[in-house]
């Protein structure tokens, strides 16, 4: 009898994920919906890669929107450069060449997690940027997914404030890239794209298990304050201290992107929010752009990086920056 219902409950599960292939192949947009004279378009995934690799790119959308509650804006800031003085190309990886995780591209393999590596970017490019390089390494986005209780929604919204307000309160430690021993606490998931990982799950440990030589209590950084950025000075903030973190509305096409400028299509489809660090802007070919690091890999888009249009809020891509700065001791 136990037999015969694992049979059957075989046979429902091949069901449902045939049926979830098929659907996510039918909705999958054509590149030929996407190409314009300033963006290229391909597939980002292997021609052998699993179906659950798609699916995972594609995720959910919900209905919710964001609420703006206990928003803390920037107003002013003596350090700010004047107007004039914004520069027309800026690449944070060329202004602090010493911080090496600018450019560093994360995979968030099958799990949501564009948040934690936006956040923990930006902070440990900040870290490195206010110590003139003395601090130049990634830190936990192990320990924040793990021990802050932050969960994200299945429309991809995370409370950016609970989130820099634990690196106020608790701090995070030093971390790697998975199946490493970099720093305290580097990142147990696999990047990978395979059922195993959608039930991986995490264990807050109040330890160093990567570089065991490291203090755990003493390895902790934290920021001073944390604030949302107004759209005018998005640039000025970028230009004077760094990365910033951004969210922003997921379209489909945006899997296809190889290079250009992107902007969504008409035929795009709104999937959820996603999340990615900001570093830079320029123009390319009569187009403004902002630059951005991914979570998705160096074989997607630009070697994991990729290019938005500036100046329209595309995708509300300006209208939700934030970013801390770093307590020096």
């Amino acid at each position: 009898m136990i037999k015969i219902l694992l049979l059957v409950s075989i046979m429902l599960l091949s069901f449902c994920l045939t049926e979830q292939a098929k659907l996510s192949h039918d909705n999958t947009i054509d590149k030929s919906d996407v190409e314009t004279n300033t963006l290229k378009a391909g597939e980002n995934v292997g021609p052998h890669s699993a179906e659950e690799e798609r699916l995972m790119l594609l995720g959910t959308r919900g209905v919710e929107a964001a609420t703006k509650s206990k928003m803390l804006y920037k107003t002013r800031d003596p350090r700010y450069i004047i107007d004039n003085q914004i520069h027309k190309e800026f690449d944070a990886r060329k202004r602090w060449p010493q911080c090496k995780t600018i450019g560093e591209v994360h995979n968030e393999g099958n799990e949501l997690l564009s948040w934690a590596y936006a956040a923990t970017g930006v902070f440990a490019d900040r870290m490195c940027i206010a110590t003139n390089g003395n601090y130049n390494q990634l830190l936990s986005t192990e320990e924040l997914i793990s021990c802050s209780g932050i969960k994200e929604r299945e429309d991809g919204y995370v409370n950016r404030v609970l989130v820099w307000e634990y690196f106020k309160t608790h701090g995070l430690v030093s971390g790697g890239k998975y199946n490493t021993n970099e720093g305290c606490q580097p990142s147990k998931v696999p990047t990978v794209y395979n059922s195993q990982t959608k039930i991986y799950k995490r264990t807050c440990v109040e330890y160093c298990y990567g570089k065991d030589t490291i203090n755990y209590n003493h390895d902790h950084v934290k920021v001073s304050n944390h604030y949302f950025i107004r759209i005018k000075d998005i640039q000025k903030e970028v230009q004077t201290y760094g990365p910033v973190s951004v969210f922003f509305d997921l379209h489909d096409d945006l899997f296809l992107y190889k290079s250009g400028v992107y902007a969504k299509t008409e035929k795009s489809k709104d999937k959820r929010y996603h999340h990615a660090k900001l570093i830079g802007w320029g123009v390319e070919n009569g187009v403004d752009y902002w630059l951005l690091v991914n979570s998705w890999g160096y074989e997607w888009g630009q070697n994991g990086l990729f290019k938005i249009k500036r100046g329209t809020d595309e995708c509300s891509v300006e209208s939700h920056v934030y970013a801390g700065e770093p307590e020096i001791k």
